[in-house]
């Protein structure tokens, strides 16, 4: 430490912050110089006695340390700026001496210890009242088959958080076409074995009446191997147009992937969407073919009548609720099958998790 200061009294002029937020001290011996860098909580020096001899600090750092702490206490100047991974700058002075002081509306509050200005880390969301974790959170729990009023009660109760259940409905129909458009751009290792299927939804606007309900359509297409689902097409009607529209959704998505057989039930409308691969072979399944079996989406099919109970029908066949639950599917729930991967991941996407979703599609559609 003797030898930092007498470095800084002889040399304080010469010590000098770079842009990155890095220093350059002079170096004692010759003309030469040394940069000195805080990263994270850890200071590092490029220095011989730093690097060699593994000491915790050199005279450099002593030096930069001193310097810094001079001008903040001493003179009152501001804070330079040093560079951390992890820190969060004072959006007022620029410096990282700040610290957690609460939560406001779910968002971090932190407070900086140089000019006492309290502030928000600056948001992935702009203008957003509350913070991207509230609301993947809301998201995920919503898609995990709670319903927004149970969700927005959870909240009040065990996070003090005040929100209307019809703000989650808002996030839901804003957010999920953005993630939507973001997944969709994704290519996915996918292999040459699909299942297609379809199931009863309750909708206003279907075509089939069912216990005095309106019942549509839901069309799923899933890769065999890494049960990626591929497309989710709600329709009013079960006909080939219908049919047709899933295959070329999921030929979009599939993005130049194409299967070689399609394994499907006995409705006849198949035979015309699976046209929409030429070269696709249609395996009809049955009870009594053990090879030719569409178990596979069955089970997903399960899992998606599970989730519409909750709903008690959708207003529209142009709800963003279906591509919400394929994301949940694809993205945010781990499968027993796949050793507790996500389908996403065993087909090579790597990324996981509403949080990660919003960031990246935020990002994307903002040109970042």
């Amino acid at each position: 430490m003797k030898r930092g200061l007498e470095l800084l009294e002889s040399n304080s002029k010469n010590i000098v912050e770079n842009q990155d937020g890095s220093f350059q001290v002079p170096s004692q011996m010759g003309s030469m110089s040394y940069e000195v860098r805080l990263i994270g909580q850890s200071w590092v020096c490029t220095c011989p006695d730093f690097e060699y001899r593994q000491v915790e600090a050199c005279k450099h750092i002593f030096a930069v340390r001193m310097m810094i702490a001079t001008k903040t206490y001493l003179r009152d100047e501001p804070k330079p700026k040093v560079f951390a991974e992890d820190a969060i700058p004072c959006d007022r002075c620029g410096s990282i001496r700040t610290i957690r002081y609460g939560q406001s509306s779910g968002k971090q509050v932190f407070k900086c210890k140089d000019c006492q200005h309290k502030f928000t880390e600056p948001s992935l969301l702009k203008k957003a009242k509350f913070s991207p974790e509230l609301v993947t959170l809301t998201l995920d729990l919503y898609f995990s088959g709670l319903s927004l009023r149970k969700i927005a009660r959870n909240l009040s109760d065990h996070f003090r958080i005040d929100i209307n259940y019809s703000t989650i409905y808002t996030w839901i129909q804003k957010y999920i076409p953005i993630i939507t458009e973001y997944v969709n751009s994704l290519a996915p290792q996918l292999s040459t074995t699909w299942h297609a299927d379809e199931v009863f939804i309750r909708t206003r606007d279907g075509n089939v009446m069912q216990h005095g309900y309106s019942m549509g359509f839901l069309w799923n297409i899933m890769d065999r191997e890494t049960r990626f689902l591929i497309a989710s097409k709600l329709t009013e009607k079960r006909d080939v147009v219908a049919a047709i529209d899933a295959f070329k959704e999921a030929a979009k998505n599939a993005h130049g992937i194409t299967p070689e057989k399609v394994h499907t039930d006995a409705l006849r409308h198949y035979h015309s969407g699976v046209k929409v691969f030429p070269n696709a072979e249609r395996v009809q399944s049955g009870i009594r073919k053990k090879t030719a079996n569409n178990n596979r989406i069955e089970r997903m099919n399960g899992t998606v009548r599970e989730r519409t109970k909750v709903l008690r029908g959708l207003k529209t066949v142009e709800t963003p609720i279906i591509d919400g639950q394929r994301i949940q599917y694809n993205f945010v729930k781990p499968h027993i099958a796949l050793d507790g991967k996500t389908p996403g991941q065993v087909a090579g996407l790597d990324v996981n998790g509403w949080k990660e979703l919003l960031g990246r599609a935020v990002r994307g559609s903002n040109g970042l």
